[in-house]
């Protein structure tokens, strides 16, 4: 996925989320649809936020994962990918959504966090490995399909990425 495709995504989940100002926002509870769902993520693309970091670092990032969801607000994920120094990483995360709206069309969306453990970089590259922490939006259609986007901050000289993953229901 290339930066002008990025940008399209991003320009859209802004109109739907612009769209969700008058969408009614909806507390987690148990008949949340996607509680107790199983997902098959698959890794894509990264956009740093950092300039250096996009002249030099890998931006196409495939892998494979598995999420569960537990609660409406909390879940697991675990899986691998290439990272952007082109090296796997596999990781393994609790993720935390307490924030959901519904969107017109049946769409949903969830933000939160999510911490874990993740291997594949040097402490100058990630200087709190093996731990790691992120904020997390899902995107998800009545039928679970849908997209993460998975945000870490700039710190110290490490630069930070939106990272792209797909999601399809695995039951």
């Amino acid at each position: 996925m290339n930066k002008q495709s990025i940008l399209a995504l991003t320009l859209a989940l802004a109109a739907a989320l612009g769209t969700a100002a008058h969408a009614d926002t909806v507390p987690a509870t148990p008949s949340t649809p996607h509680q107790g769902a199983w997902g098959l993520d698959i890794s894509t693309t990264s956009y740093h936020t950092r300039q250096w970091a996009r002249d030099s670092l890998n931006q196409d990032n495939p892998g494979l994962g598995i999420e569960y969801h537990c609660t409406a607000n909390s879940g697991f994920a675990a899986g691998f990918y290439k990272n952007s120094y082109s090296r796997e990483s596999f990781y393994a995360t609790a993720t935390y959504i307490p924030l959901h709206i519904t969107l017109p069309a049946g769409f949903s969306v969830a933000a939160g966090g999510l911490v874990g453990a993740i291997s594949g970089y040097t402490r100058a590259e990630a200087p709190d490995r093996p731990l790691m922490a992120a904020a997390l939006l899902e995107i998800r259609s009545e039928q679970g399909y849908g997209v993460n986007l998975i945000g870490v901050p700039n710190a110290a000289q490490s630069a930070g990425f939106i990272g792209l993953q797909l999601v399809v229901p695995l039951a």
